[in-house]
């Protein structure tokens, strides 16, 4: 189908959207409010925290191991662990840490809090507005989590999981913090592993729609991984040091068989042919975060330092058998990975009780990746263009942001960044390139009342390449390549958006976000060389798109049906408007998911120690275009259910099983010859199946 371009459309669709919306918000105002007045006179909980706060009592119900459990439960909070690309300022969460962010990248938010025993925390207090922007920028709520000093404890799990395959591995976490010296410390350990088992009816058909071949797969993968963490804080030189470290890796391992039947489905005759692709990735990191803070009178002074080495090795072997006359072909692939990244970082911010805190500072990073591959056909060894490059950027930044609290309704946060980088690229291909950029941030939060909030926010952000796009990459499964591209640039989006946060009782909220994003030198599979009829495609800067959308968020409590129950729903739709100028005509944008419905379930039985949920995934389909081919990628209605119980010995114990239903999932390739533009080849419908998975899990604490 042809679309004419006409850029007014989105516009017209993303206002007609954000009218839908809040009108939907209306709706919802009337029925909810039968819903919250049903709940606060049957509810029996006696512990009632005002809107900002929430002691550790409130999360006792729900028998917490650690503060992720407990953020995973806060009314109306929707947890965003932040990024671990652009550096360090541009990664904030929206979850501090007795009012600071850990200085961690590849451990992240998830673990910092993971490392926290539920008995360390003594409150999680909700701030609105920007009023921690230097330490959670750009987030418009925040949660702080205050946490008892001094406290000696440890956690500890156990976990077993079981793929369809009846393949089990198992898991055991440990964490500790306790005061040593001076010092307070936290210390945990992961070590463990995870298997998955799937199947899959593979069907090709020609441009007429004809079967031509048909193919039983069957895959098995299975994951292996340690990895440590530590974490130091004490007084030093008349401030708070704080000293991050993490070390571990993991191996994956996948293979993958296929019979292969020419001209019919799967039977019980001999395969025409037979491959096996066996697959390997072993990943090694280390880290170490230097955070030292001192306060100046109404002024805190901080001062990060960070320093990580990740060492990826991916190979795989790749064999087929032709049955008649009988073919046999064996390649190799092998690609070295090894990417350093060191960030320093100083900001001085306002502290005090003042209505205008600024904060100014600079960070400089550099990012360097070195990559080399090779290919071998049956023992002779192949040029891979572009399989060996180091890629290497260094950027600087200066930066000013302030949070200004108007009145006690009406809170203004915003900032402004100057970045300035080189990337260079050398070894197959030599290459520099110099960018500036100027980022604007403006967000206004207006409390409407203790239980309405409405913020408007609108930025200028820019994207983080991955390094590993700059090199060749191949993927032995779908019998296809990627040219590394040296010329790739950051894109860019300037995004508006309005979030409208509704708490309408204790356990209950409403979240409405709708945003419209203007994106420029989006990254989209282009034609990056051209000889004669052969192309050679990869990533690239191919221009300009829209994308626009909104997010509904959902807590019901359902106690004047179920008593103690609270049913989670999630609504998510996307849209996007690009020109490609391969088929001349506008189409969406690659990797965003349209519209995804997701419900959780849970209900706790408080005397009794038991507590039991379900999670639902909705059916969604996923589109994304390379040069010569579409493929998309869909799954169906899944269904997680869980129980588990405090009964027995002062431990947790859950049983959980994902895939209740069977997943099924369809991954389709339509082929075209040459391009896009050219006429349709043929294609190919794998559909998959997951069967029932198994999570066996115990906590406990010493």
């Amino acid at each position: 189908m042809k679309f004419t371009k006409n850029p007014s459309i989105p516009k017209i669709k993303f206002f007609r959207l954000l009218g839908y919306t809040f009108a939907s918000i209306l709706s919802f105002n009337s029925i909810l409010a039968i819903a919250n007045d049903s709940v606060s006179a049957s509810s029996e909980m006696s512990l009632v925290p005002d809107s900002s706060e929430y002691p550790a009592a409130f999360f006792e119900q729900y028998t917490p191991q650690n503060a992720m459990d407990m953020i995973n439960r806060l009314p109306g909070f929707s947890f965003d662990r932040g990024s671990n690309a652009r550096g360090f300022g541009g990664n904030a969460g929206n979850v501090l840490i007795d009012g600071a962010r850990p200085t961690s990248k590849s451990g992240g938010l998830t673990g910092a809090l993971t490392r926290i025993s539920a008995a360390q925390v003594e409150s999680i207090v909700i701030l609105r507005g920007g009023v921690a922007a230097g330490d959670a920028a750009g987030q418009s709520v925040v949660a702080n989590i205050i946490r008892v000093k001094g406290l000696q404890q440890g956690t500890w799990a156990a976990k077993l999981r079981r793929a369809p395959d009846n393949t089990y591995l198992p898991n055991l976490e440990a964490a500790m913090s306790t005061t040593i010296a001076d010092w307070e410390t936290s210390f945990d350990i992961d070590i463990g592993g995870s298997p998955g088992y799937r199947t899959a009816l593979i069907e090709n058909f020609d441009a007429n729609n004809s079967l031509t071949s048909s193919a039983d797969e069957e895959f098995s993968d299975s994951g292996r991984w340690i990895f440590i963490n530590g974490e130091g804080a004490s007084q030093f030189s008349s401030g708070q040091l704080v000293i991050n470290s993490r070390i571990g890796g993991d191996k994956w391992r996948g293979d993958t068989q296929r019979d292969v039947f020419n001209n019919r489905l799967p039977d019980t005759s001999t395969p025409d042919e037979f491959w096996q692709l066996n697959e390997n990735n072993k990943f090694k990191m280390a880290e170490l975060g230097i955070d030292w803070t001192q306060k100046i009178e109404s002024w805190k002074w901080h001062i990060i330092g960070l320093g990580l080495v990740n060492d990826r090795n991916y190979h795989y072997n790749f064999h087929e058998e032709i049955r008649s006359p009988l073919e046999v072909s064996d390649n190799y692939f092998s690609q070295n990975r090894l990417k350093t990244e060191v960030i320093a970082r100083t900001t001085l911010g306002k502290i005090s009780n003042a209505a205008f805190k600024p904060e100014f500072g600079f960070e400089i990073a550099n990012n360097r990746l070195n990559t080399n591959a090779n290919e071998t056909e049956n023992g002779v060894l192949v040029p891979v263009e572009g399989a060996n490059v180091v890629v290497e950027e260094w950027r600087g930044e200066f930066f000013a942001t302030f949070s200004y609290e108007v009145d006690a309704k009406f809170t203004l946060e915003g900032g402004l960044t100057a970045e300035f980088s080189q990337i260079s690229v050398s070894g197959d291909t030599d290459q520099t390139q110099k960018f500036d950029f100027i980022k604007p941030r403006l967000s206004a939060t207006y409390k409407v009342n203790s239980n309405n909030t409405l913020t408007l926010e609108g930025e200028h952000s820019v994207g983080q390449l991955n390094f590993n796009d700059f090199a060749s990459s191949t993927e032995a499964s779908d019998d296809s390549s990627t040219l590394g591209n040296p010329d790739l640039q950051p894109d860019q989006q300037t995004e508006i958006a309005a979030t409208y946060d509704w708490s309408f009782s204790e356990r209950g909220s409403l979240k409405v976000k709708a945003f419209y994003q203007w994106r420029s030198d989006i990254l989209e599979q282009i034609i990056l060389e051209t000889n004669g009829d052969e192309i050679s495609q990869g990533l690239g800067n191919a221009g300009d798109a829209r994308f626009w959308g909104f997010i509904t968020e959902l807590n019901l409590p359902l106690d004047y049906i179920l008593p103690n129950a609270l049913l989670e729903v999630s609504y998510k739709y996307n849209d996007s408007q690009f020109y490609d100028s391969i088929i001349s005509a506008d189409r969406i944008i690659n990797d965003y998911t349209p519209n995804w419905t997701t419900f959780k379930f849970r209900q706790d039985f408080i005397i009794e120690k038991f507590a039991w949920g379900a999670e639902y995934w909705g059916d969604f389909i996923d589109t994304n275009y390379r040069v010569d081919e579409i493929q998309t990628f869909g799954g169906n209605k899944r269904v997680r259910l869980f129980i588990e119980t405090t009964r027995f010995f002062d431990l947790k114990t859950q049983l959980e099983v994902t895939h209740l239903n069977t997943g099924r999932y369809t991954r389709s390739r339509y082929f075209y010859q040459k391009d896009r533009s050219g006429e349709f080849d043929g294609s190919e419908i794998s559909h998959r199946q997951r069967g029932p998975e198994l999570k066996f899990s115990i906590w406990g604490t010493f």
